[in-house]
């Protein structure tokens, strides 16, 4: 048996011992004296969560004698069936990119399935003098073609983070609840290496910079045109601020990139990029929001998830043997219905676009959008199915465009 299969199999048994337990216990203190709630409040950590992301009251929570430390121990077993209209290469998002277009269209629907979001991870949280050290790592198996891989895995000490977690260029509580992992077409969804400082104004609004690492993304047959490799000698620089009101909560962040090409003799060429993003909600009434993103920049489409790994950061130009910056957009606006309290919608339209150079083939990708409906259904404490129906159609530089829609669901159990 695989260590994949091993693991989803313990997933499954721990899934199946809560399931049968007659109360939903899911919080194990191992000494009466201590509350892992308190513990978890008293921590000045602030953890960034999607919308779809384990929540903080399930897990087992373990506490040591001295009451210094806690452990939590989660997971979630997450088994996602899709039905795609017109087959579509890419199965582990609704990615509009890749739509086709006229020969390359396929009448032939597809099916597929897969437990490759499924979950797995701890936290550590120990109390060293007057603050709380705090520490995650959370793993899933939706690398590529279902491969292990970490999601996240940092450390966080006072206003220092150091490790993998969400860019700051990100804003994962600007996203609606959506079947697709990457949100609606448009949004920026990154995760990165970083080391992160963070502080409060004096109006309480929220700032963090921080040095990321991010691979430059170009198109490796045009690199090896010219004989180019990329690396990254210099990181990026990143920065936000956010401000909670009345009506809800906006977030403003930057990106500064370098893409460093390398020749075969060893020389190194730079490349910049820069960008910002526009994001936040709307709380009409506890019933009732609106989400949204706006990001726009030079040389960092791999920011955006509708262009992340197709070489979109810059472009060959065959008339001066270099690479040209591309710019690139992406949006999306989203209502959230609350119909419930177990039942909650998102009606989401996202839209992106590149900037294209007068030199491009009429078959390079021009802009896409999509449009699609989210219902969440919680079917008892911590199980949850979800489903989304999503419709996009792509446009080419000479005006051709091609359709494609998606049946998604996604049952998933968080203990």
């Amino acid at each position: 048996m695989t260590t994949k299969l091993r693991l989803l199999s313990s997933l499954l048994i721990l899934m199946a011992l809560t399931v049968a337990g007659q109360a939903d216990s899911t919080k194990t203190i191992n000494m009466s004296s201590q509350s892992a709630e308190i513990f978890a409040k008293d921590s000045t950590v602030r953890q960034e969560n999607s919308p779809t992301d384990i929540t903080s009251d399930r897990g087992l929570y373990i506490l040591t004698k001295d009451g210094n430390m806690q452990l939590r121990i989660l997971g979630s077993v997450r088994f996602s069936v899709l039905y795609d209209f017109v087959d579509l290469p890419v199965k582990n998002a609704f990615n509009t990119y890749y739509i086709p277009i006229g020969d390359e269209r396929k009448g032939v629907p597809s099916f597929n399935s897969t437990l490759g979001q499924s979950r797995i991870g701890f936290e550590v949280t120990r109390k060293v003098k007057d603050q709380n050290v705090f520490v995650r790592l959370e793993t899933d198996f939706a690398g590529v073609n279902d491969a292990y891989r970490i999601r996240h895995a940092y450390g966080q000490m006072g206003r220092f983070l150091v490790g993998q977690t969400w860019s700051l260029f990100s804003n994962v509580s600007s996203l609606p609840a959506t079947v697709d992992p990457n949100g609606p077409t448009g949004s920026v969804t990154l995760r990165t290496p970083q080391i992160r400082y963070s502080g409060t104004t004096k109006k309480g609004d929220r700032w963090a910079v921080a040095l990321e690492y991010s691979q430059p993304d170009l198109d490796n047959q045009e690199l090896d045109t010219v004989g180019l490799s990329t690396v990254q000698v210099v990181p990026d620089f990143t920065a936000r601020i956010e401000r909670a009101g009345y009506l809800g909560a906006v977030q403003l962040s930057l990106v500064a990139s370098t893409l460093s090409l390398i020749d075969t003799e060893d020389n190194v060429s730079y490349k910049f990029g820069i960008g910002g993003s526009l994001s936040g909600s709307i709380d009409f009434s506890k019933d009732h929001k609106l989400l949204y993103q706006i990001t726009y920049g030079q040389s960092i489409s791999r920011f955006i998830t509708t262009f992340s790994g197709t070489g979109k950061d810059a472009i060959y130009n065959p008339a001066t043997g270099d690479f040209d910056a591309l710019s690139s957009f992406g949006g999306f606006l989203s209502y959230g219905k609350d119909w419930k309290e177990d039942l909650v919608s998102n009606f989401s339209v996202g839209y992106a676009d590149l900037s294209n150079r007068s030199y491009e083939p009429d078959t390079n990708y021009n802009e896409s959008m999509s449009i699609s409906v989210d219902t969440f259904w919680e079917i008892i404490d911590g199980a949850r199915l979800g489903v989304e129906y999503a419709w996009g159609r792509r446009w080419n530089l000479d005006g051709r465009g091609g359709n494609a829609s998606r049946l998604w669901a996604l049952f998933y159990y968080d203990f």
